[in-house]
């Protein structure tokens, strides 16, 4: 789901509010694969087996075709703004 203004950020905030992180990225990634994204199967399957070098491969590929260059950081600023 691209956030693409003000309200989908607030919408999903509130969707996560309560929630632990890793379950909710889960059923993210497991409601996306339902509907046939073939990388979210993928990425169901991966997280299933508990493959994370495999996953970790597959985000950051994911974040390179969408123009982050800097995924580290990126992900460093994520995990602070859910206090993680």
């Amino acid at each position: 789901m691209p956030i693409k203004n003000p309200k989908q950020i607030m919408d999903f905030m509130k969707m996560m509010k309560g929630q632990n992180p890793q379950v909710f990225v889960t059923n993210m990634v497991n409601e996306a694969a339902k509907q046939g994204n073939p990388v979210m199967q993928n990425l169901a399957n991966l997280i299933k087996n508990g493959e994370t070098d495999k996953i970790e491969s597959v985000v950051r590929n994911v974040a390179k075709e969408k123009g982050i260059t800097d995924f580290d950081e990126e992900f460093k600023a994520f995990k602070q703004m859910f206090k993680l």
